[in-house]
Parts: structure tokens; sequence; C-alpha cells
């Protein structure tokens, strides 16, 4: 299998790429048959989807609860679907509810439950504040918001571009754009409704991606377009004391994920948006591997890194990772995954056939092997395996809601 790595890596190396600038008009294909990419990859296609608008929104955010018995897809307008998923192992997608937008001059910076439970769910919205609604009763239950210029704190911009909850669902934190060349992370006591304080010195430019660890409440780790990965204990409230590690990525962080490795150490992913995939080891700060555009177009058989991005990284049931890419050629229909283990060894995983837009977002059920992705067409899909029974029956499926097209913008 390297050996085929490694020469579909030196084929693509060779080509004359085009500028990127021209990505609409760049054409592409697949660097093998379509026998070989059946024997290679395993076939997944869509249990269920849903038309989250008639209007012309894109999905740019997805969540599920503890539980993956509920999805909240974020759109671009910053209103919210909430879907029930069965939990009969169907794939099926109920329309459980809708939050409208709470403003309709901002955009949504993420949708996240709150706790292990599927009726609590945060809504960060580009204009400053994170809500939280109950589903189980009707409007906002709080509103987190840091709006003075309190106790000698510097000024803090009007505008949040992310924001996570803590593994316990006590503790909310928002990043900021810059602001006054300042730049801001916010914490918030959930049970008490206030603003706890604020780490204002670990990043130079807006904090793109901020990710709680997902078992240990205390540990949070941030990326910016400065380059730099902070991993901090937020049990400190001095900020040099709760910087734990800097990691220099010498690029620009787009999306930051928590990971275990074979030995059980805490692994942080890190998709930039040069489109690279990095990996380190966030206690000392190595590099394990960085994975080049090239290097993953290869591996979902591609020729033209040009059209190929990561979309995120997924942890396995049985500890293993995987990173999910597309590509924006033809409304985005090619969608498959690989088994990452090292930069040498990316093993095919998926090929998601009938994918019918670009992807912004995935969740992945690792127990029952699903994965939701949303994307600009404004469709929430659900995939798992084909099984060969299925195959006719999946080809006729349709999207339970108009959707409109978009123009074809780049990851």
């Amino acid at each position: 299998m390297t050996e085929r790595f490694n020469k579909y890596c030196e084929e693509a190396a060779s080509a004359d790429l085009p500028s990127s600038e021209d990505e609409e008009d760049i054409e592409d294909d697949d660097t093998c048959s379509a026998q070989q990419l059946a024997r290679e990859f395993r076939n997944f296609r869509p249990k269920d989807e849903s038309g989250v608008s008639l209007q012309r929104d894109y999905v740019l955010c997805l969540d599920a609860d503890r539980g993956f018995s509920r999805i909240a897809a974020g759109l671009s307008s910053s209103a919210v679907h909430i879907f029930n998923l069965d939990a009969n192992g169907g794939g099926r997608l109920e329309k459980f509810c809708f939050l409208p937008p709470s403003d309709s001059k901002s955009s949504i910076c993420g949708v996240r439950f709150l706790d292990e439970g599927p009726d609590n769910v945060l809504v960060g919205s580009t204009n400053g504040y994170v809500l939280l609604y109950d589903l189980r009763v009707k409007g906002e239950q709080a509103r987190f918001r840091h709006t003075q210029n309190d106790k000698g704190q510097l000024p803090v911009s009007k505008s949040i571009t992310c924001f996570d909850r803590n593994a316990n669902g006590r503790i909310v934190c928002s990043g900021t754009e810059q602001h006054m060349s300042n730049v801001h992370l916010l914490f918030f006591d959930v049970r008490e409704r206030s603003f706890m304080g604020a780490y204002n010195e670990s990043h130079e430019d807006d904090i793109t991606s901020l990710r709680f660890h997902d078992r240990n409440p205390d540990l949070l780790v941030t990326g910016s377009i400065d380059g730099l990965v902070n991993l901090f204990d937020v049990k400190e409230s001095d900020e040099d004391e709760a910087l734990l590690n800097t990691i220099n990525t010498e690029s620009s962080v787009g999306r930051l994920q928590w990971h275990r490795n074979v030995y059980e150490k805490d692994m942080v992913s890190c998709i930039t948006h040069q489109h690279e995939f990095k990996m380190y080891e966030c206690q000392e700060g190595d590099e394990v591997f960085s994975l080049e555009r090239l290097y993953i177009t290869a591996a979902i058989r591609r020729k033209n890194p040009s059209n190929c991005t990561p979309i995120n990284a997924h942890n396995q049931e049985d500890g293993g990772l995987f990173l999910l890419a597309g590509t924006n050629f033809n409304k985005g229909e090619v969608l498959r995954s690989f088994n990452v283990t090292s930069k040498t060894k990316l093993e095919p995983l998926a090929n998601y056939l009938g994918n019918k837009q670009i992807v912004r977002d995935s969740v992945f059920d690792a127990k029952r092997g699903l994965l939701v992705t949303g994307g600009e067409s404004g469709i929430v899909t659900v995939w798992a395996e084909q099984d060969s029974s299925e195959a006719s029956g999946s080809e006729k499926l349709k999207v339970k809601a108009g959707k409109k097209n978009h123009k074809k913008t780049p990851y």
C-alpha cells in the first residue's frame, strides 16, 4: 500500500497545477479506476437526508449529544435546526425543533450540546454572545456576553469567532477577533450565568478554534490565525500559570480536535487554512506528523490538490483516527475518508457515494459507524456503510425539503 501511495504522490507532484484562484474552472479526476476504488474503499451511502431551508442557507456547523440521539445544525442565517436521530441503527432523521435567528445581522459561530443530555444547546453568534436554550421549553435561558471593561480588563471585541463548553458543562469559553491589537478568551460560569474572567495575552490574532478536552474539564486547547496552538489549565486564573504549552504550527489554524493514541496519550489534530493536517502530542508539543494537501489528495485518490480539502478528523471505536476530505469540484460530489496512523500509512477507508454538496462540517458516531455531514446546499446527511441488499434502494433516496443551488465556494 505504501509503494502505491508514494507513486500517487509522485504523479501528483509532477503535475502542472493551475492557480487556486481559478478553482471553479479546474478539472479533476480519480487517479485509479472505479473498480480499484471499490476494492480499496468501503462504500457508504445516505441513510437519510433533510434539507434545512428553502433559502440560500449553508449548514456551517454540526453537533451531536453524547448519546448521538439528537443533531444540531447551525445555518449561515444564524438559525439552528434540531433533529432526532433514531436509536435503532436506522439512521433516520426527524425534525424536532427550530431555533430562529437571534440577530439577522450576525452569523453563527458554533453549536454545542451543553452536557450529556440532548436538551440543552448552546448557540454562538458572531455579534458577541453565546445563547443557552432548553429544548423542553420555549425561548433562551441565558446569554453569555462580556460587555463591560470591568476591573482593569482590556477592551473586548464585540465579535466572537468560536466557543466551547467544558466536559462537565460548567464553563463556557469564547474566543474573539482581534480588537485594538488585543485578542481574548472569555470565560463564563454556566450555573451562575456570570462572567468569570479572561486570558488576554496568549494570542496575537483572531482565535479561530477552541476545544475543551472531552474528559478533563480543566484542559483547553486554542488556535489562532497567528499560527499558535495553546494548551491551558483553566483551573488557574492567572494566564501565565494556566498556559501549559505553546505549539507553533507555522501556519494559520483552522480547526482543532482532541484525540488519544494507542498509549492513551492526549493528542491534538490541527487542520490549517492552507489545507494541511497536523498532529501533535500536546503535553510535550512534539509534532507527530504533518500531511500537506498533496498527500491528502493522493490518499483519497484524486489528481488535483487545488480541489481537495480536509474537513474533519474523527476518533474510531478501536482507537483509530480517520480524516474526512472532500473536493469543491462538481459541487463537491467526491467525499472520502482514510485512516491515519502516520504520514506514510494512509489507508483508504470510505467512499461516500451520492454526495450532493460541498461539506462544511461533520460529526461521527463511533459505536454505530454513522457519519453526519452538513454543507453548502443546506442538507444534513446521515451516512452508513452500504449493505448489498439495500444498494438499489439507497440510490433513490430524496432530500426531504427543497434545496437551492449555490455558487461554488472554495473550502
